[in-house]
């Protein structure tokens, strides 16, 4: 065994977040195949013994293999089933483009182990390729975490799974169940992005409304662990909730409840008063639904981010408010920067996900989820009796229907954004790694890997033993800071500069563009070595105001879904500079810019106001000081 070649992969797994552990499982014999390749003999759980790699052929093993994924004509993403000895990842290594992406994916830890005695994990290791190693939930975590930034994104247009023979015997009911779950993982991360431009400046203009509340509510950083073992109940509006939901009074008292929004007239009616409820829709439609008119009680703390429509703050201007804010989004990110601490939370995209990471943040200890089924009943009922926006689904005529495994092993119907939401949770709480309990009470709904299957009665009954401090005890009402309302119109000011130059910049582009479609593009059936030359020099140009979008947070965060959609449309093109293919992508090119164009002009004016309004309010704050004193 080479020690010396041992060390350096032991260096090299730590570039990629693993450690010794991995080379502490048994190293299998080496044999070698008739050309005199070393081969591993491997014998299944079943018994049998199988070859990992051709015992008689590697070439052409490899060439079966890559002869198919048209290596050279696209970016791709290669998602590789298979450690093996690496010949296959070497030789795709090798052929790649640069934008291209492999994922390796090993579960078994025998063979990881015998190749780091045995190879040199330097042939194989690189910046465009990511090793996800262990049992399914470390995969689809590692998977989750590594490879969804906004340049790789839309390579995922050009997914391709490379398998070697072997592994098809060895492990193929596996392969399909985890194809599967890296296929909801990256539709979840498309989801994330949004596709709506306008939707996002929405977003932009309610956080910066509602920087009054942001800065008079206590940091989440104070309630970190402050309900270390408390029962968390989340309360939902899925149509389960009809069930038991005349349990949930026996927790009152006796552990935290948070309540989605839709759910707060449901409980009214049964007499419950949740320690908190969670928003974070941003359309006037939440305030009209769940609080307008609506008597909620003081004691019910708001718990979520500045994004929602200040109307719904205004409804609650008599309760607390636990303002905090969504980790990874970059407007909050932003702002939390300007607060000068940490109020960020992984919020997902549901109100359930944002009482979820509440609970986990303060520490509670069993998480409960009540009423969550994301799913419809099977005749397509939405929502729970009571629930303002409780609807029922033809679900043999909606297109959008989708389909998730329930508590009892059926087939429920669903929409795509509930399949959606149930990804999120089984992602977070893989990433937990068993750090709490987690029980779906819910007696009904999708079934959410990861959780243990309870009745609501049964849960009260074993957790809720003692009393619970209301959270309204704990939460504060801070005076406005001055200081940072004053630093929030500083940097107010210079995103309006940074949107400007983004502006002029598009709009140059789009003028080269227009000028390159006039005089070469339109009239030019084939083109010749020197239209393209021309053609590519000009698009090449785009890098500048890209560049401009790319580097900073909240320019990134806003046009993220229009520049992956284009850049995913030209990846689709492929490597081959064709005629066809250079006019497309000039086209895609120019409508990209017209959105950077567009969006920052409306950007530019919804900052604007915003900036007006918040120095008039700041001159009468000073004139009211000037007069008291």
């Amino acid at each position: 065994m080479n020690n010396q070649l041992l060390q350096n992969n032991i260096r090299l797994l730590k570039d990629y977040g693993y450690g010794e552990e991995l080379i502490q499982n048994p190293v299998l014999e080496i044999e070698k195949n008739k050309q005199g390749y070393d081969n591993i003999h491997y014998q299944t759980e079943e018994g049998k013994r199988i070859y990992i790699h051709s015992q008689y052929n590697i070439e052409r093993e490899l060439d079966m293999l890559e002869k198919p994924l048209n290596i050279k004509e696209k970016d791709a993403v290669y998602i590789v089933y298979g450690l093996g000895l690496g010949y296959h990842i070497k030789s795709l290594k090798e052929k790649i483009s640069r934008k291209s992406l492999i994922v390796v994916i090993e579960k078994n830890m025998d063979i990881v182990s015998t190749y780091m005695h045995t190879r040199d994990f330097s042939e194989i290791a690189g910046k465009n390729i990511v090793f996800l190693f262990g049992n399914d939930e470390k995969i689809i975590t590692g998977f989750s975490e590594n490879v969804f930034s906004i340049n790789v994104l839309p390579t995922f247009v050009n997914v391709t799974n490379v398998i070697l023979p072997s592994y098809f015997s060895i492990y193929g009911n596996w392969i399909n169940t985890m194809q599967n779950k890296i296929m909801d993982t990256v539709r979840h991360a498309f989801f994330m992005l949004g596709n709506d431009m306008e939707d996002t400046i929405i977003g932009i203009q309610n956080n910066l409304e509602n920087i009054d509340e942001i800065l008079k509510s206590p940091s989440i950083r104070e309630f970190k662990d402050s309900y270390k073992n408390v029962p968390l109940f989340i309360v939902s509006a899925g149509p389960s909730l009809d069930k038991n939901i005349c349990e949930l009074k026996n927790a009152q008292g006796k552990s935290l409840i948070i309540a989605t929004d839709a759910v707060l007239s449901t409980l009214k009616k049964h007499g419950i008063t949740p320690d908190g409820v969670v928003s974070i829709e941003r359309v006037l439609l939440t305030y009209e639904k769940f609080y307008k008119g609506k008597e909620i009680p003081r004691e019910t703390v708001f718990i979520g981010p500045p994004v929602v429509r200040p109307e719904v703050f205004e409804a609650l201007k008599d309760n607390k408010k636990l303002v905090c804010l969504k980790q990874g989004e970059r407007v909050n990110e932003w702002i939390n920067e300007i607060m000068g601490d940490e109020r960020t939370l992984p919020m997902g995209t549901s109100c359930a996900h944002i009482a979820f990471s509440f609970g986990r943040y303060v520490g509670a200890n069993p998480i409960v989820f009540v009423g969550q089924d994301l799913a419809y009943t099977k005749d397509g009922i939405t929502h729970s009796e009571n629930v303002e926006v409780k609807s029922k689904i033809d679900t043999e005529k909606d297109k959008n229907i989708d389909y998730v495994k329930g508590i009892d092993g059926d087939l429920l119907p669903t929409s795509r954004a509930f399949k959606l939401f149930l990804t999120w949770f089984e992602l977070q709480i893989a990433k937990s790694g068993g750090d709490r309990e987690y029980i779906d009470a819910t007696e009904g709904g999708a079934y959410i890997q990861g959780t243990k299957l309870m009745t609501l009665k049964e849960t009260i009954e074993k957790y809720c033993k003692g009393t619970v401090a209301p959270l309204h005890e704990k939460v504060s009402v801070c005076e406005i800071n001055k200081d940072k309302y004053n630093e929030v119109i500083e940097e107010i000011e210079k995103l309006i500069e940074r949107f400007e130059k983004i502006k002029e910049e598009s709009k140059m582009h789009i003028i080269r563009l227009d000028k390159l479609y006039k005089q070469t593009i339109r009239y030019n059936k084939a083109f010749s070595p020197k239209d393209k030359e021309k053609i590519i020099k000009v698009t090449n140009q785009a890098e500048i105001v890209e560049k401009l979008v790319i580097k900073s947070g909240i320019e990134r965060f806003l046009f993220q879904a229009p520049y992956v959609t284009a850049v995913s449309r030209i990846r689709m093109l492929g490597n081959n500079l064709s005629d066809d293919n250079l006019r497309k992508s000039a086209i895609i090119q120019r409508k990209l810019c017209e959105s950077f164009f567009l969006g920052s002009r409306s950007v530019i004016a919804v900052l604007s106001d915003i900036l007006n309004k918040m120095k008039i309010n700041r001159r009468e704050e000073n004139e009211r000081t000037r007069e008291v004193g």
